[in-house]
């Protein structure tokens, strides 16, 4: 039997708080001694999950357990990082995967070790606290976990799902960005530029790619907010002002469920009502029949070339925020964010 030692009463409160994970400097500091902590680890009572860092009950540590262990071992002035930060954050288009990524000032001494990934930066971060986690700001966590990526579409989902859901904006993720590593950053700069021309999802790209090819057709416009010649407020995917043609990009898991479905056709009649030329295309037949696409787009602005907006149709300044909310439920969003 262990020398009984005299523990600290607050101790299983801490530990409970901390989703029965601790630091082993906490565990000396409550009252235990080294013998004691060996003698948890060697009945396996606790077991490491990094250096000092232990789980207090047996098991698999779930990802909440993980992420404290690894703020414990990254010490006080560290934060989760990364695609575990942009879930927090609500954003959806980042994969978690079985690394955890803290990101600390430059100067701290701590290394990567087992599943924790240590970013330094010389920047200052911000942080958002839950108590018990730290994560940095949004804007910086879909940067740093977008600096691991190696597609562009995958870059571009991430930056239009922070900026859609209204996460984050565009001059954040811009700011985020510069101060970023310069490592992997190209993919950035092209998702950036996409963002500033009005895109908001890849599908939306993807239409931006096929239009700007094509010979015929003039500047083509995102997401522009029209007030109808009936008063209601909407915002269109892409718009040819001079011909009044409207391309939407349609995905079918935005619009799965029956309700959507049926707004959706509504809001097309709204458009089509107005005198608005309307043209539908799901995400995969814009990545699978792309020229089909983009021939249909301009047989119909070459045969309304020069008409101009239809009467009653007004173009409006990017809404504020206060403006957004009564007309959110206008906005049905584009395709989501599959790549």
């Amino acid at each position: 039997m262990p020398l009984r030692c005299d523990v600290d009463p607050r101790l299983p409160g801490l530990i409970a708080f901390q989703d029965h994970v601790v630091h082993r400097a906490q565990a000396l500091e409550h009252g235990l001694t080294q013998p004691a902590i060996a003698y948890r680890l060697r009945r396996a009572l606790w077991r490491p999950l990094l250096p000092e860092v232990y789980l207090t009950h047996p098991g698999e540590a779930s990802r909440r357990q993980m992420l404290i262990a690894a703020v414990l071992f990254a010490g006080p002035a560290s934060a989760i990082d990364g695609a575990d930060a942009c879930r927090f954050h609500g954003v959806q288009a980042v994969a978690v995967d079985q690394r955890v990524q803290v990101v600390v000032p430059y100067g701290e001494p701590v290394r990567s070790r087992g599943f924790v990934v240590v970013r330094r930066t010389l920047v200052p971060f911000d942080v958002v606290s839950t108590g018990v986690i730290r994560y940095v700001e949004p804007a910086t966590a879909v940067v740093a976990a977008t600096r691991r990526m190696r597609q562009s579409r995958l870059v571009l989902a991430a930056f239009s799902d922070a900026v859609q859901r209204r996460v984050t904006t565009v001059d954040d993720l811009c700011r985020a960005h510069v101060q970023g590593p310069p490592r992997n950053s190209r993919f950035g700069d092209h998702a950036l530029a996409a963002l500033a021309s009005g895109i908001r999802s890849v599908p939306e790209a993807d239409f931006r790619r096929l239009a700007d090819a094509s010979a015929v057709l003039p500047q083509v416009e995102y997401n522009v907010w029209l007030r109808l010649a009936c008063g209601r407020v909407v915002c269109v995917d892409a718009l040819i002002a001079d011909s009044g043609v409207v391309h939407e990009t349609n995905g079918r898991s935005a619009h799965a469920r029956e309700d959507l479905f049926e707004d959706l056709q509504e809001r097309h009649d709204a458009l089509t009502t107005s005198g608005l030329i309307v043209l539908h295309n799901p995400p995969r037949r814009l990545r699978e029949h792309p020229r089909e696409v983009v021939a249909q787009v301009e047989r119909c602005h070459a045969r309304y070339a020069g008409r101009g907006l239809p009467p009653g149709v007004t173009r409006l300044r990017w809404p504020s925020e206060n403006f957004l909310e009564p007309i959110a439920q206008n906005r049905l969003g584009s395709a989501g964010f599959a790549v």
